[in-house]
């Protein structure tokens, strides 16, 4: 899934496998003594990567994150930005990943802890977005368009989602739908 080393490739792939599970037995209700037994650690080993059984899923949220950054970061500099959103979300919930995003969303969205987790972690990305998109508008990283820009982008990300789990749409469009409501001044026009 991702080019990461060490410590932080051992809590991925951790993760990743605490997210398998939880997809095949269709919930996150499962102790954490299960969770290890099947992961392949030991309980102690399950605490250092994770503080709580609602963190397991942090890591993979990270890596999408990072994926949204790294395709935002690397796309033609000319590129139009809503084309590099999209395709940053192809990337990051889409594509590969995508039967993991309908089968671990649902999941996530149902449980208390992980639905906070899942919103610090669109939070953070929000605040990491911020310098990745600031180039690509000519502006700063502290200017109200950057960081206008970088809510827009965390926004139709868990509006997306939200609604994939809701209405079972699709997320991909929802999230283009939502990137041009962002963008289209609605409110403004109101």
């Amino acid at each position: 899934m991702a080019e990461v080393e060490g410590v932080a490739a051992a809590r991925l792939r951790a993760s990743e496998r605490c997210c398998d599970l939880f997809i095949s037995r269709g919930t996150t209700d499962v102790t954490i003594a299960e969770i290890a037994d099947v992961i392949g650690v030991s309980q102690r080993t399950f605490y250092r990567y994770f503080p709580t059984k609602a963190e397991s899923v942090s890591p993979v949220f990270d890596w999408t994150t990072a994926r949204f950054e790294e395709t935002i970061t690397k796309a033609a500099p000319g590129a139009p930005l809503p084309e590099v959103l999209l395709a940053a979300f192809r990337a990051g919930l889409g594509g590969a990943q995508e039967a993991r995003t309908r089968a671990l969303f649902p999941l996530v969205f149902a449980d208390a802890e992980m639905w906070s987790v899942f919103l610090r972690k669109v939070h953070d990305g929000e605040r990491s977005f911020v310098s990745i998109i600031a180039p690509r508008l000519a502006s700063g990283a502290d200017s109200v368009a950057a960081r206008t820009a970088a809510a827009a982008v965390a926004s139709a990300t868990r509006i997306a989602l939200e609604v994939m789990v809701t209405a079972g749409a699709d997320p991909e469009a929802v999230y283009a739908n939502t990137i041009d409501a962002f963008a289209s001044g609605a409110i403004r026009q109101q």
